[in-house]
């Protein structure tokens, strides 16, 4: 039996795939005679005995420099972890919060990058603020991170191409792991025939990155009143900012709801008759797998790791990034052809099958057997 602790910032608020993948991998591995897992998290609601809360608080104080200290602070509780818990593997879901780990010789270390947020950020234009330097030196404790660990898991073909080339790391030594969804707890239903009210789900935290702005502006360019939308995921701070947003661009049949649980979003999922998240940049899209699973027509972007989930435009709709005429357009073929849709979404509840998350353990265990 392998011993591991996985380290996660996010758990029990789920907001993105890291967070999800790391419920699925702890609930997946509970029964399993091959791995005891163990979290390590300063998110947690949970008293099992398999998690350990990290005590972590960002103040005004210590705001700059907090991923700097949780850095430290994730290091020192693992080592400190050894001596109840002799883990073989030690795995960080974010990759630069396991930096100190991958220079010491506690054990194997892996580590995962889930995005390429940080790479993308600095490959913009260079600006003199705060932001730009703390994500610089972000980006350097990743790829310290990633060049130091036994093993770099990414979650699709296009961020290991990525990695490989902008971090210098041998393509052997990095590892495409789908994160995956219980298919089996999802709903299938062909959307043959649209109801009077078109309702449109958009689900996505990072909601700029998400292409919310674009799908509004598509919406709203359509000028069709039995199409409604609705929001899930970001922050409750800035709903209010969204839904001046979609008011001023005159719809009047929307929702806006925060970050929501696993769970729960399983009921919008069920009611929803498009699945729209038109982002910028994404690294794989788990949200889009979910959708492909209830038998919804999916609408998206042609970049990142999405294509590997749409199979390149024959699951569903597939556009250019921050195009909101394309996007319109998309919307439109949808809505007006169901041959063609119901054709996608078929095809879609079919190919999804391989990123059933039956398949993860052993994927999994097949990464980490050979450390």
């Amino acid at each position: 039996m392998k011993n591991i602790l996985f380290s996660t910032t996010h758990f029990n608020t789920v907001e993105n795939g890291p967070a999800f993948f790391a419920n699925l991998l702890f609930e997946k591995t509970k029964t399993s005679n091959e791995i005891d897992l163990r979290i390590l998290t300063e998110d947690v609601g949970n008293d099992s005995k398999k998690i350990y809360k990290l005590k972590l608080q960002q103040n005004i104080f210590n705001r700059f420099f907090y991923q700097f200290f949780r850095i430290r602070k994730y290091h020192s509780k693992s080592v400190a972890i050894t001596k109840r818990f002799k883990f073989d593997i030690l795995v960080y879901n974010n990759a630069f919060t396991g930096v100190l780990s991958t220079m010491s010789n506690l054990c194997p270390v892996v580590v995962m990058i889930n995005d390429y947020n940080r790479i993308d950020f600095i490959a913009s234009k260079f600006e003199l603020s705060k932001k730009y330097f703390k994500n610089l030196l972000l980006f350097k404790l990743e790829k310290t991170a990633a060049i130091n660990a036994n093993t770099v898991v990414v979650n699709s073909i296009f961020l290991k191409d990525t990695i490989h080339e902008l971090y210098g790391i041998p393509k052997i030594k990095i590892k495409v792991l789908y994160k995956g969804i219980d298919i089996g707890k999802y709903q299938f239903r062909l959307r043959d025939k649209f109801p009077p009210k078109i309702n449109i789900l958009f689900v996505k935290g990072g909601y700029e990155n998400g292409g919310f702005h674009d799908l509004i502006d598509a919406i709203s360019s359509l000028k069709n009143s039995s199409i409604k939308i609705t929001i899930i995921g970001p922050r409750e701070i800035d709903i209010p900012l969204l839904e001046k947003y979609i008011k001023e661009k005159g719809i009047k049949s929307f929702e806006l709801f925060g970050p929501t649980k696993p769970e729960l979003l399983k009921k919008y999922f069920n009611k929803a008759d498009i699945f729209c998240v038109p982002s910028h940049k994404e690294a794989l899209g788990v949200a889009n797998m979910e959708a492909l699973a209830c038998g919804i027509p999916v609408i998206s972007t042609n970049v990142g790791g999405i294509p590997e989930v749409l199979d390149y435009g024959k699951c569903g709709w597939l556009i250019e990034a921050k195009n909101s005429i394309q996007l319109a357009e998309a919307i439109n073929e949808c809505i007006n052809n169901p041959r063609k849709r119901v054709e996608k979404s078929k095809y879609g509840y079919n190919y999804v099958q391989k990123f059933n998350s039956k398949n993860l353990i052993n994927n999994f265990i097949d990464i980490i057997d050979v450390l």
